[in-house]
């Protein structure tokens, strides 16, 4: 107890830090209150012996922490088990709701990891933002496949239905809640709609360095894959997001711009490909120009769709016309079937450059 530099409680703190599950036990003739109360509630003493003490008692104490060891042990392993449980769970609930959830989660922790990197090269992306990054669209599973439709395709929604739909990352959050030691992975997908400046979802008063730091790098990095997806160069990108008012952490967007290269391990290419009109979603990239069959004029070649234009779309459609397919431009893997991924239907290859994966979701509408 009486160490110099560092009493005993003080060690078996930091002893903690490094090993949580090691019991420890405590003997000392030192036997104030004060250190007897420090010892438990402090130093997470389990055994406390004053001297002088006989070897029997010493015995005793040690088989106690063994048997409470083993204790601890089976309880963590119980734990760990139904946190695996957990995640094999949702991850099967978000492949059934969005198949294509688990390629938009890899090219967003492909960018969030490269962003660790060059922040510390020696250090290791947290467990908590990695399953952060892999449920970041948990919400969209809950909310009615009609709705989550009627938003993507620029329908119409209730008031009552855009709160859901803008609520999504709050809601998953509460779900990835319920699994247990997941609240700090909570946390980050409870908030990665929020603006640094408080705007979004959640509406509460968090706001700045108060937001987690996980929410904060994926606002940046969501936002950037989707301007990247739009067309616009990463300089190009990065410059419109460090803009005046706009809700970005401002030391983040700094590393982006100055530091953070960020090195892809899968070759992209774009390509081209026919989709019903009546499935164009908000923030895809029109690959030809838009005529009515009239051919009158609406938008062109290289146009985000956004809610404006899908109004007129949606117009137009009603009055039969519009042609029946439209062509849109998206990103994917080179070779898709190598990594897993199925060929996209009927694609006619672009001869643009390789570029930035796509990501299509948006912080306030994570679609």
């Amino acid at each position: 107890m009486g160490m110099p530099g560092m009493d005993g409680i003080e060690f078996l703190q930091q002893a903690r830090k490094l090993s949580p599950d090691t019991v420890c036990a405590m003997l000392t003739g030192n036997a104030d209150q004060q250190t007897t109360v420090r010892a438990l509630n402090e130093g997470g003493v389990h055994r406390f012996l004053n001297k002088p003490c006989t070897s029997a008692m010493v015995i005793e104490a040690i088989n106690a922490c063994i048997e409470h060891f083993h204790q601890l042990r089976a309880h963590r392993q119980a734990e760990e088990k139904a946190v695996d449980g957990g995640i094999r769970l949702l991850t099967q609930v978000l492949h059934a709701a969005d198949p294509q959830a688990p390629q938009r989660a890899e090219n967003l922790m492909e960018y969030v990891r490269s962003y660790y990197n060059t922040v510390d090269p020696r250090g290791r992306m947290p467990r908590d933002l990695e399953l952060a990054v892999t449920f970041s669209s948990i919400g969209l599973a809950i909310i009615p496949a009609a709705i989550l439709r009627r938003a993507r395709t620029g329908g119409a929604l209730s008031t009552s239905e855009e709160h859901l739909v803008e609520s999504a990352s709050e809601m998953g959050g509460q779900i990835l809640g319920f699994i247990p030691h997941m609240e700090n992975a909570s946390a980050i997908v409870r908030y990665q709609a929020k603006g640094f400046d408080g705007s979004g979802y959640p509406k509460d008063a968090v706001c700045g360095e108060e937001l987690p730091f996980g929410s904060r790098l994926l606002r940046v990095m969501s936002d950037l894959l989707r301007l990247e997806a739009e067309g616009l160069h990463r300089v190009e990108a990065l410059a419109r997001m460090s803009a005046a008012d706009l809700p970005y952490d401002p030391e983040i967007l700094k590393v982006c711009r100055t530091r953070w290269r960020p090195t892809s391990t899968k070759r992209m290419e774009r390509i081209c490909v026919q989709v019903p009109v009546a499935e164009l979603c908000i923030s895809d990239v029109l690959a030809r120009p838009l005529h009515t069959i009239s051919h009158i004029f609406l938008a062109p070649e290289g146009t985000v769709v956004t809610k404006p234009l899908m109004r007129k779309i949606r117009q137009w459609e009603r009055l039969q016309m519009l042609k029946e397919e439209v062509f849109i431009s998206i990103m994917r893997p080179s070779h898709p079937e190598a990594l897993g991924t199925p060929p996209l239907p009927h694609p006619t290859v672009s001869p643009t450059s390789p570029t930035a994966p796509t990501f299509t979701t948006s912080p306030t509408l994570p679609l």
